[in-house]
């Protein structure tokens, strides 16, 4: 265990084989305007020139910057988490090897989480922000200027319920304070989660919507190209049907979407068994997460009482699920 008292924010950044963009990433973090952080960086068992790339940085840029050793984990996932457990720090933020960062960003992100933890005064102390990010190309030409209302999100949607359903924030805009970071670190079954980003967005929304804060505003670049694990997907509303269309035709509608809500229900199941979790969010979570059992009425009386809806297109979970 590494105990980050030197610095106020740790920022934990997985790398695998990201010779082409990692040290441009590196040199976006040295610039930031908010100094009070060290860089923890895992790399998750790169063949090309990455571990080259990190050592020889780490050894120019000592102050902000260390290589946490440790075997390779196997996904980007389980990477960020096996960071979360081996620092202690007050803050802490995700960083993706390909991306940019605007030199303001830990900086805002930092000034919106003390006037969130501010403004709050109930008893419960986990808290997260998030921002939002410019969509490029691989060579950071402006392909969207929001990544959220890109991805058809909306960022002020963050009641535990709708984080659920539609997760506005990627893990790379976030920052958040070590009370959440224990609460996340209960995940009994990582298998039952899709990102670490929506675990611990809607594991802060669970303590109320007041834990929630947003800086609605492009605080990074976030770069696609070929070997993006998670990238920026949109559709138009015509492509969308069309796919639809295709879907029903093919017998594949009704089990993605009934998939998609078993993502939703997998997630419920494991924040359930968080400890700390207040115990009227936790009667909600295990209620949806064993929704299956009850009939189609009353499933859609629960959506609608506990505000379970999509950004978009609600109107199948009513008619089909």
């Amino acid at each position: 265990m590494i105990k980050n008292n030197a610095k106020t924010i740790a920022i934990l950044m997985a790398t695998y084989n990201g010779e082409k963009y990692v040290e441009e990433m590196l040199r976006s973090l040295e610039k930031q305007t908010e100094d009070d952080f060290v860089c923890y960086i895992h790399d998750d068992g790169s063949t090309d020139q990455t571990v080259h790339i990190l050592k020889k940085w780490v050894e120019d840029h000592p102050y902000h910057f260390m290589i946490l050793e440790g075997q390779a984990q196997g996904s980007a996932k389980d990477n960020f988490f096996w960071m979360l457990a081996q620092v202690e720090s007050d803050y802490y933020m995700f960083a993706d090897q390909d991306d940019v960062w605007m030199p303001d960003k830990v900086e805002k992100s930092f000034r919106k989480m003390k006037q969130t933890e501010t403004l709050c005064q109930d008893k419960y102390q986990a808290f997260c922000v998030f921002t939002d990010m410019q969509v490029v190309d691989e060579n950071l030409q402006e392909i969207a200027p929001s990544f959220i209302r890109y991805i058809g999100r909306d960022p002020y949607r963050t009641s535990m319920a709708e984080i659920i359903m539609d997760n506005p924030a990627a893990g790379c805009t976030m920052l958040f304070n070590r009370p959440l970071r224990d609460a996340a670190l209960e995940l009994r079954d990582p298998t039952k989660i899709e990102m670490h980003d929506v675990w611990i967005l809607a594991l802060a929304a669970a303590y109320g919507t007041e834990h929630v804060g947003v800086v609605d505003e492009a605080c990074a670049y976030y770069r696609q190209h070929a070997n993006n694990e998670m990238g920026a997907r949109t559709e138009s509303k015509a492509d969308k049907i069309k796919r639809n269309l295709i879907d029903l035709c093919s017998g594949r509608f009704m089990q993605q979407k009934r998939a998609f809500l078993q993502k939703g229900r997998n997630l419920a199941g494991q924040m359930y068994l968080v400890h700390a979790l207040p115990e009227k969010q936790k009667k909600i979570l295990e209620e949806f997460s064993e929704i299956g059992k009850l009939s189609k009425w009353q499933r859609i009386k629960f959506y609608k009482k506990y505000g379970f809806t999509r950004n978009q297109g609600t109107g199948w979970m009513y008619l089909w699920i």
